[in-house]
């Protein structure tokens, strides 16, 4: 750990002191450094945490895709060759800092990550994006430093079945509300990616800039599921049989956490290609929960109706794909029905569990994951 804390302060030198260009060698140093920093970081983890691969998919599809494809031409070659690297040592290193169970460890890590987001943002021009990294990078070494000097004494998450999901899917809401801010603070130009994306569900206009209801829809949606999941999660693994449903209940959330990623990442207008792939993983990945939670009676109303509208989602993808069917209105539209549908089902999940996760009050601490120190060692 003393050692990624060194590696981080030399790639502090080259990239923030000494601001170097994207094409010097101390660009590539800078990068090296840090990539070197997360290499030592998760191998002081990895000796009592084993990253979960589904984690590592989840983390690290959305990761690469958007410094291979987004940033691809905001960066010289073997610049860019490097970020794609640093990009899979970051999805490793967040994958065993979840599996760790270390508080002030896992926001450290994550918080690193997200700051690395928004450096990548500024590089695309995203309003607002330099002046955020700076503080989240400030914050995520407070915690990194918190956790090195608290040492065994650090708490921890009470390892329950799947609960880094909740996590992940909060981090990865976060990010893409981020994201979505930066954007609509900036809808003229430069980095704009919802600016092509119209739909049927109607239309608004920020500085004559015409900008869909739907995209709100589609935020709020997005922020809606991942708090819900968040809260959730843990008791829907619990409630889903062993065998092939629990296997396919974390690989569904798995699927769904990149292919939302990926979505916001990379917009269609930019890269209709990986746009669509994260279409499908999301989808899909929502379906297979679907499958996996499926029993008779009620959720069984719940699982025709939505793995109905994800069907129609795919049908209308593929005609697209094929170009029998023009993208605007009819992807966009089935699209936000998909996502406005699965916020409904994760809300009404939320609240029919409220009452086994023993509500918002200290019962729930009692009874769900929480934050608790370590038993002391013999």
């Amino acid at each position: 750990m003393s050692a990624g804390f060194a590696a981080a302060l030399a790639g502090d030198y080259f990239l923030a002191y000494l601001a170097a260009p994207r094409s010097s060698p101390a660009f590539l140093a800078g990068v090296a450094c840090f990539t070197l920093a997360q290499i030592l970081w998760a191998v002081g983890q990895i000796r009592e945490a084993r990253p979960d691969a589904r984690t590592l998919f989840a983390a690290g599809v959305p990761l690469l895709v958007f410094a291979a494809v987004r940033l691809h031409p905001a960066l010289p070659p073997v610049a860019w060759g490097a970020v794609i690297i640093y990009s899979a040592v970051t999805a490793y290193a967040f994958a065993v800092a979840l599996a760790a169970h270390r508080v002030f460890y896992c926001m450290g890590v994550g918080l690193l990550l997200v700051s690395d987001l928004m450096i990548g943002g500024r590089m695309l021009g995203a309003p607002g994006c330099g002046a955020m990294s700076g503080p989240l990078y400030a914050a995520a070494e407070a915690f990194l430093l918190v956790s090195f000097f608290a040492g065994g004494r650090e708490m921890r998450w009470a390892a329950t079945r799947r609960d880094v999901w909740g996590a992940a899917l909060l981090g990865g809401g976060s990010g893409m509300l981020l994201f979505f801010l930066a954007a609509l603070s900036y809808p003229g130009g430069g980095y704009n990616p919802l600016r092509q994306m119209l739909s049927a569900l109607g239309r608004t206009v920020i500085r004559d800039v015409p900008w869909p209801i739907c995209h709100y829809l589609f935020t709020v949606g997005l922020v809606v599921v991942a708090c819900a999941v968040a809260r959730v999660w843990a008791h829907l693994a619990q409630q889903a049989p062993d065998g092939w449903r629990r296997a396919l209940l974390s690989w569904g959330g798995a699927a769904n956490v990149a292919g939302l990623c990926t979505i916001a990442f990379v917009p269609e207008n930019v890269n209709i290609i990986f746009h669509n792939v994260g279409c499908h993983m999301a989808a899909y990945g929502g379906a297979g929960a679907l499958f996996a939670l499926d029993r008779p009676g009620y959720d069984r109303v719940w699982s025709v109706v939505l793995v109905s509208i994800v069907a129609a989602f795919g049908v209308c993808l593929a005609l697209h794909e094929a170009k029998i069917v023009p993208f605007s209105p009819v992807v966009p539209t089935v699209q936000k029905i998909l996502i406005t549908s699965f916020t409904l089902w994760i809300g009404h999940l939320a609240l029919r569990s409220r009452a086994a996760l023993g509500g918002l009050g200290a019962r729930q601490f009692q009874e769900s994951p929480l934050l608790r120190r370590p038993a002391p060692r013999s």
